[in-house]
């Protein structure tokens, strides 16, 4: 049945968590372990996060919006009902086990921790029926196994409610006591949930960001009106966008302008294979009917004591952001848990470490070194004396360049939720001037984007003058293709303003859903889904920083510029950039590897290894369409280095 012929339906509460704490481990993720994610370590029983349009997931979904439909009986349904998408931060993994002949899949986020997962969609419904009920917030209001303890196993039929509210009415919380509270009040939700199956409902404010503004406290007059209506919170302000510091940040802040940028670690591929390299420097060149392209120099990474030449790239399709994909293991088993830093290349390149090609395992070590790291750039302001804090422009964070007014995604929300970034502050301990114990927050807006049924007179009420232009840009693509077939309109919606966030609460870049996804889902499978009126996130099919290191969340170590966090996986010499504050140029006339002992050891003849890249829950065929112009034949690179064919 096509997905056209379903009602879609959305939940608009939850009380899913990403992160419990527990008396034995303190803060741990709520969901499997990193041992039971590791896909490498235990091939043959490991946990693989599901996307929103696996088959596991479409099925479930498509039982729980069918279940749900029962207990309504709505008298008008031309469709059947299929839930769009899960309760905030409930996601599902599928356990992958060779000794077992069947396909097991767990829905994590219950609040009490992983051991409260839930193991079918019909042990999950009860709990799912009272979020969509909204009538209450206690949890013995509910019938699920969770909530409600083992009795409701022997309940036949699966527990539904009476009195269930018709679609387009309101449904108000219920409030346990009349008297008032004298502990601080509960900041009251802002919208009321809707039970019509066409509505999306904003979702609740993010738990793990810094705290709300607070409800005034003083009592309200009293009002003897019979039509008076409660106050709600006022809405928080979007914050305005400070100016522009540079001219390389105002060119990385233009619309299709370019994907990566100077200092960044991506994948480029070689041709049959894919390899990890530095962006060094960049230019705009023009191509056939006058169409001006995006143009790399890129150093690949390497063990210090052999580099291959540099490349010249000419399109974003031989390109990956180093957060598409996970980093494979190295193929030299005995340097597996090894620091780039403190490995002794000379003995692997003799063989002491066993079989192997030292070439790839420098690559991926120096990549994960690299994600492990974060620099701070471009000082701003300095008020050590008074506050001990330093404002910085712009922030290396693992492989990526992050800017002040920019958005970055947050490790909420699965991802979904932004920041848009308007102070980089690094907070020195006091009487201190060492950077290594300071501590480096981001400042900004929370952002979420948020989808309606489109009404014309309602379209100019979602504007909003601060979004950076690259947000407005890529929201104005998505509601050409939704609104006209979908009849939705979406909108970036402000959840909280002046938010202070640690660097390891960021997962990494936000990057446009309209100029990533045909790169990572092909230009086929994108236009295929634009012309059915869908347009995900990208945010769904790349990784956060440190989820390649099994370290998600987690700071890293800092260091004072951005090659001294690559090190020796560069040949030594590089520089990132052409003329100061240009942020591009020397393409072609600066070549990173002029070095002729670095030219005769890259022809130098070695075995080539297969290696295969882990790419975890994200999957796509990889076609390279574009040119790497400094390849030659006999040039000695690898042809198999990480083989994503195999």
């Amino acid at each position: 049945m096509a997905l056209s012929q379903f009602t879609p339906i959305y939940c608009g509460r939850s009380d899913a968590e990403v992160e419990i704490r527990s008396k034995k481990y303190g803060k741990e993720f709520n969901g499997p372990s990193n041992n039971q994610l590791d896909r490498v370590a235990n091939p043959d029983d490991y946990y693989e996060p599901l996307d929103h349009n696996h088959a596991i997931t479409i099925e479930w979904k498509r039982q729980l919006g069918g279940m749900l439909q029962r207990e309504m009986r709505p008298q008008q349904a031309q469709h059947p009902w299929f839930l769009m998408f899960f309760p905030e931060n409930y996601r599902l993994y599928k356990h992958n086990k060779e000794t077992r002949d069947h396909t097991d899949a767990y829905l994590y986020g219950y609040p009490q921790g992983r051991k409260k997962r839930f193991r079918s969609a019909q042990e999950f419904f009860p709990h799912f029926l009272w979020l969509m009920e909204g009538k209450s917030e206690d949890y013995g209001d509910c019938a699920c196994k969770n909530c409600a303890g083992d009795w409701v196993h022997k309940i036949e039929p699966l527990p539904g409610r009476l009195g269930f509210v018709p679609a387009a009415k309101e449904v108000q919380p219920v409030k346990k006591e009349q008297t008032p509270i004298k502990k601080e009040p509960i900041l009251p939700k802002k919208e009321s949930i809707t039970l019509s199956p066409k509505v999306v409902i904003p979702q609740k404010f993010p738990q793990q960001a810094t705290t709300l503004p607070r409800p005034p406290t003083k009592t309200p007059a009293p009002n003897n009106s019979a039509s008076a209506v409660p106050r709600t919170p006022a809405q928080p302000t979007p914050t305005p966008l400070p100016p522009l510091k540079s001219k390389e940040q105002e060119i990385d802040s233009q619309y299709r302008r370019y994907i990566y940028r100077i200092g960044e670690l991506v994948w480029f591929n070689r041709g049959t294979a894919w390899g990890l390299a530095l962006i060094t420097k960049r230019d705009t060149i023009i191509q056939q009917g006058n169409r001006s392209a995006a143009r790399y120099l890129v150093q690949p990474l390497s063990h210090p004591l052999r580099h291959p030449e540099s490349k010249i790239l000419t399109s974003d399709d031989v390109l990956r952001p180093w957060l598409a994909w996970s980093a494979p293991g190295p193929t030299h088993r005995a340097l597996t848990g090894k620091n780039y830093s403190s490995i002794d290349w000379k003995a692997v390149i003799a063989g002491h470490f066993g079989t192997g090609d030292a070439e790839v395992d420098g690559s991926i070590l120096a990549a994960k070194q690299i994600d492990d790291s974060f620099s701070l750039v471009s000082p701003l302001t300095n008020n050590t004396l008074t506050t001990g804090e330093r404002t910085y422009l712009a922030l290396f964070l693992g492989g990526e360049k992050i800017y002040v007014r920019e958005p970055v995604r947050l490790r909420i929300n699965q991802g979904q939720d932004v920041l848009v970034i308007y102070e980089i502050v690094e907070k020195l301990k006091p009487n201190s001037t060492n950077i290594t114990s300071a501590s480096v927050h981001v400042i900004g807006d929370i952002y979420r984007f948020v989808t309606l049924p489109y009404d014309p007179s309602n379209a100019k009420l979602f504007a909003n003058a601060h979004l950076p232009e690259r947000m407005k840009a890529d929201l104005e693509f998505r509601n050409s293709v939704t609104v006209p077939i979908k009849k939705v309109h979406s909108f970036w919606k402000l959840m909280q303003n002046g938010s202070r966030v640690s660097i390891q609460d960021l997962k990494g870049r936000w990057y446009e859903s309209s100029i990533l996804l045909p790169i990572l889902r092909s230009n086929a499978v994108f236009a295929s889904e634009v012309q059915r009126g869908e347009v995900s996130d990208v945010g769904e099919w790349i990784n956060g920083r440190g989820d390649a290191n099994g370290a998600a969340g987690k700071t890293g170590s800092r260091f004072r510029e951005r090659l001294e966090a690559v090190g020796r996986a560069v040949p030594i010499g590089v520089r990132l950039g052409g003329p100061e504050e240009s942020g591009e140029g020397g393409v072609e006339t600066e070549r990173a590897s002029s070095n002729p002992q670095v030219q005769q050891a890259s022809n130098t003849p070695r075995p080539a290894v297969s290696q295969s890249v882990n790419q975890g829950p994200r999957r796509e065929s990889l076609h390279a369409q574009g040119t790497e112009q400094s390849i030659r034949p006999g040039q000695g690179d690898l042809p198999q280095h990480m083989d994503v064919d195999r």
